[in-house]
């Protein structure tokens, strides 16, 4: 039986062994279009007329996940090389959360690395990482 996981991003798997987050933040945008229409500005002033807004889609959906390797452990700094890897790609990867929730398909948009506490020989004991994740959004129907 395998073991257990936080999140799978495509071939990147999150675990409480391996590459661990300790935080995960979501932003989901929302387009709304506005229109100033014509007024008298005593009613604007007043709270009485002044824009309109239509809403018109959903916009960016962005996953930012903070965590920590510790390479003495399980997995080390070969997950950072597969995430580099996964995202020089340039596809997008199915993004399944540990309790079984498929979200679609993800672009790493950035990576980044902090390394610290460091051996005699200059490699890290602790390196903290960043990744950026936006929605992958494609059209059910190209050109329409």
């Amino acid at each position: 039986m395998p073991a257990p996981f936080m999140m799978l991003l495509g071939p990147i798997r999150f675990s409480v062994d391996q590459a661990s987050y300790q935080q995960l933040q979501r932003t989901t945008q929302y387009s709304w279009a506005t229109q100033s229409p014509l007024g008298h500005p005593v009613l604007k002033y007043l709270g009485l007329g002044g824009p309109t807004r239509q809403y018109i889609g959903p916009g960016e959906d962005s996953i930012t996940l903070n965590g920590t390797i510790f390479p003495q452990f399980n997995g080390g700094p070969l997950q950072l090389i597969i995430m580099r890897l996964s995202a020089g790609i340039g596809i997008a990867l199915p993004l399944i959360c540990g309790n079984g929730l498929i979200m679609g398909r993800w672009i790493i948009e950035s990576i980044g690395e902090t390394k610290s506490e460091f051996f005699d020989n200059g490699a890290a004991r602790k390196i903290e990482f960043n990744l950026t994740l936006k929605r992958f959004q494609q059209d059910f129907l190209p050109g329409f």
